[in-house]
């Protein structure tokens, strides 16, 4: 499910999360192995190897996040870019921002509302295993929205909590607020 850009929606029904300027991947675990893929299908497993141990954490689940390496504490995509060309994990540790769950021990949760999937997301605990992380949800769109610019953050994505997952949409329940250029 890919954002829409927009200006930044308010109201209980929404979440916001940061957007944090890496690489999208959907984390699949499955028979104790990961596989990582890009939104261009591609397997970027051998490139983040410091990732695997995501797999000893559960026996089967389906992750949607982004892969980032931070440059002075902010994400950078071309540290990234780098990162992904050297393939050496001690000179650019990555840390994989998991979003959302879409499968979770053979039961799929695409039609669950985003806030159900996010407990899920939550109760499974993932982020115990290196390198990953639960992106933080706030209830505050503004306030997030001028840390991020405080802290030269790409931006905001605002999502609505009843949300079902689309797979390869882009869809107005999910909304990117970018900052302006500088």
């Amino acid at each position: 499910m890919f954002a829409t850009p927009g200006p930044l929606p308010e109201g209980p029904q929404w979440r916001y999360e940061v957007q944090w300027a890496g690489l999208r991947v959907l984390a699949n675990v499955a028979d104790g192995a990961l596989r990582l893929t890009s939104r261009d299908e591609r397997d970027v497993t051998p490139v983040f190897p410091e990732l695997a141990a995501l797999a000893g954490r559960l026996r089967d689940g389906l992750f949607d996040g982004e892969i980032i390496v931070l440059d002075r504490g902010v994400p950078s995509p071309a540290a990234l870019a780098e990162r992904m060309r050297t393939r050496r994990p001690g000179d650019r540790p990555v840390a994989f921002m998991v979003f959302d769950v879409l499968r979770l021990y053979g039961v799929p949760l695409l039609h669950r509302p985003l806030d159900e999937r996010r407990g899920t997301l939550e109760r499974v605990a993932v982020d115990g295993a290196p390198h990953v992380a639960l992106s933080p949800v706030y209830d505050d769109g503004h306030a997030l929205l001028t840390a991020t610019r405080q802290h030269r953050l790409r931006g905001v994505v605002a999502k609505r909590a009843d949300s079902p997952y689309r797979p390869g949409v882009r869809d107005p329940a999910w909304v990117r607020v970018s900052r302006p250029a500088v």
